[in-house]
């Protein structure tokens, strides 16, 4: 499988601006592709103050998705990132969406919100485990920036294993390393790939550099390669990797646990 990750520089709270930058990456995309990767909320940027949300926020079926839909089916390839979505509950939710080629979509909401922000205060969070998606033969995770600091969120499960990790995201250059720690980390712990999506630009909260998206293998190996464009390719190896946990099948002495998804008092 190939995946490719776009750095977009994301205009705040521009959608139609946003979009058409998205496109024009998009068509820049190497056409033997099966998945490309949006950055975190990538129409809006990070919106914290709660009118300027409620302007913006968008159905599942609103503008921004069927536009993600056409693109898939027209490239040819799945695209997944993030948006600011809303129910029409009153609620806003940062979620994450897997759009495919054949019109199918899968929405998972970011369930840990970012607490330096106003995201926890203003947003809500995801009430559901991730799901898994099954696409072209491999098994998939989508989260969603600061999800990636809570392993437990994204434990590999013998009775669900999935192969790769999607992480649209916003972390700002000043957190580098911990993001590439961490997205180096899931990888190992859970013998999967990961691929981190991150945005390039400026806004308040921080300055976000070209080289921050990246890609591991099972073994924490960074193995992104960067186009002139900078967008970062992988060619990911579904044998090689299920090999790998048949020669060192750690995890089958993985804990069982469940997660409690109540409300924190």
């Amino acid at each position: 499988m190939k995946i490719c990750a776009i750095p977009l520089d994301i205009t705040y709270a521009d959608v139609e601006n946003n979009l058409i930058s998205a496109a024009h990456q998009l068509n820049q995309v190497e056409p033997d592709t099966d998945i490309a990767i949006l950055p975190e909320l990538f129409t809006t940027a990070f919106i914290p103050d709660a009118k300027t949300i409620a302007q913006k926020a968008e159905p599942n079926d609103g503008h921004t998705i069927e536009t993600v839909k056409r693109w898939a089916q027209y490239f040819g390839f799945a695209i997944a990132g993030s948006f600011l979505a809303t129910d029409g509950n009153g609620k806003y939710y940062n979620r994450a969406f897997f759009v495919e080629p054949m019109g199918d979509v899968t929405f998972s909401d970011k369930r840990h919100l970012f607490p330096l922000s106003t995201e926890n205060i203003t947003y809500s969070p995801g009430t559901k485990l991730p799901p898994t998606i099954r696409y072209r033969g491999w098994n998939i995770k989508i989260i969603v920036c600061f999800d990636l600091r809570f392993p437990v969120w994204t434990r590999n499960c013998p009775d669900d294993m999935y192969d790769l990790l999607i992480v649209p995201s916003n972390w700002p250059v000043s957190r580098i390393k911990p993001y590439k720690l961490l997205l180096s980390a899931r990888a190992v712990e859970n013998q999967i790939y990961t691929i981190g999506a991150n945005r390039t630009g400026t806004d308040k909260f921080g300055d976000y550099t070209v080289g921050m998206s990246s890609i591991y293998d099972n073994l924490g190996e960074e193995i992104k390669e960067t186009r002139r464009n900078g967008h970062i390719y992988a060619l990911l190896d579904l044998t090689n990797l299920k090999e790998g946990r048949e020669r060192f099948p750690a995890y089958r002495a993985s804990d069982r646990f469940s997660i409690d998804l109540t409300p924190a008092e």
